[in-house]
């Protein structure tokens, strides 16, 4: 019984902090920058002239480099859920239904106080 106590215990302690290190780095915003050339050489992509003839006019030549950013998203934040309050229900107030027929006798007069 106390093997498996201590066992139970070691692997709580090992899964912890694999998590305490695990979690912040997974939230590192990370990105990777992907390019493609037609080029031998990725690294000093000179795209050549496709067309060979010379003309008077400047014009766009086709280079075939393309650059694409692969960028991780951010963690999302966390927005707290909102509390729901209830409110008491309202009580309704009856009225008395009964009067009295007469009103009762004022009260007895206290004695008066005794000679000192």
């Amino acid at each position: 019984m106390r093997i498996r106590r201590l066992a139970a215990t070691a692997s709580t302690l090992l899964v912890a902090i694999v998590v305490a290190l695990v979690v912040p780095f997974s939230q590192l915003r990370t990105f990777s920058i992907e390019t493609s050339c037609c080029c031998p050489d990725p690294s000093h992509c000179h795209c050549p002239d496709h067309d060979t003839s010379k003309g008077t006019q400047p014009c766009m030549r086709a280079c075939h480099k393309t650059s694409h950013e692969v960028v991780s998203p951010d963690a999302p934040a966390f927005a707290a859920p909102e509390l729901a309050i209830a409110e008491a229900p309202v009580r309704a107030v009856g009225r008395a239904t009964w009067t009295l027929a007469e009103p009762h006798s004022p009260p007895v007069l206290p004695r008066p106080d005794a000679p000192s």
